[in-house]
């Protein structure tokens, strides 16, 4: 009788660490930085910079990346703009190779005044951040790095 309750035992508190495990480490987190100089409310139009990813590029991932920013930033009353914007956009991402695939872990815009190249803000989303469109990490990955841009006050 004692061993079934200590299989029991077991394999309940394996359970729960499991779950834990697992369900643990879905969050992403979010940070961010940004000039506290920066007179944000007079910088109204951006454009993306050239991509300047070296070692995997992913063109559907930044195409996706872009759209979700394009969006955020719209809805905050920026306006794109080809060229002879006030500011630039960048973006970079890692992965990391698991021996079968690869796992998006990273995402970061840096937004630069286009002037001078000067950074005067950036955000990163770390993590566990599949691309698939029917998870929806992206998209909520995108949405809170662009959370705190502008900065308030």
């Amino acid at each position: 009788m004692g061993l079934k309750k200590n299989s029991f035992r077991f394999g309940t508190v394996a359970a729960i660490f499991f779950t834990i495990l697992v369900t643990g480490g879905c969050g992403t987190a979010i940070r961010y930085s940004y000039d506290a100089r920066t007179n944000f409310p007079e910088l109204k139009t951006y454009q993306w910079a050239k991509s300047n990813i070296i070692y995997r590029q992913d063109s559907l991932l930044e195409s996706n990346v872009r759209f979700l920013a394009d969006q955020d930033l719209g809805n905050k009353g920026l306006t794109k703009k080809e060229d002879k914007a006030d500011l630039l956009v960048w973006m970079s991402y890692e992965y990391d190779y698991s021996g079968y695939s690869y796992q998006l872990r990273m995402v970061t815009l840096t937004i630069s005044r286009a002037d001078n190249n000067e950074p005067v803000w950036r955000g990163t989303a770390v993590g566990d951040i599949r691309t698939d469109a029917a998870s929806g990490d992206l998209k909520k990955a995108v949405e809170g790095i662009l959370a705190n841009f502008p900065p308030k006050g």
